[in-house]
């Protein structure tokens, strides 16, 4: 029985081939397999620089979170003058302007990665009650 449906088979096969098909048919399919593989390549490129500009986002959010924190400790050292400080960290450096004119200062921060991207933020520190008053972001 099984061997009946194998002879079939291969007979429509012949039967196909000698009419042209085959080629036509085999044409087809290849076509579809390189479409569907050029179309996995592009979603895998599509999620390569999606996840590389994702990461570039995370390292100036980290590099502006670090700088904060290291500019109020060391304003809490210092006891706020103004100043101009820069922090290196393994994502890059952040260089802190600090200008003091009363209890609240004001501190702008500039940070540039590793791949040479910037970013600057700008936040205002209240010395008596130890804690960020207002915090601004932007690119420069």
């Amino acid at each position: 029985m099984d061997r009946k449906k194998s002879a079939l088979y291969f007979k429509c096969l012949i039967n196909l081939n000698e009419k042209g098909y085959m080629t036509a048919m085999m044409m087809l399919i290849s076509t579809l397999l390189l479409g569907f593989v050029f179309h996995l390549w592009n979603m895998t490129q599509n999620e390569r620089v999606f996840l590389d500009r994702e990461e570039e986002e995370i390292k100036k959010q980290t590099l502006l979170v670090l700088g904060m924190k290291d500019t109020i400790s060391y304003i809490q050292k210092t006891g706020g003058s103004s100043a101009e400080k820069t922090f290196t960290y393994d994502e890059g450096t952040v260089r802190a302007v600090i200008n003091a004119s009363s209890d609240v200062l004001q501190i702008t921060l500039s940070a540039t990665t590793d791949n040479g991207i910037r970013v600057a933020a700008s936040f205002q520190y209240n010395q008596m009650m130890k804690q960020v008053v207002e915090w601004s972001e932007g690119s420069t």
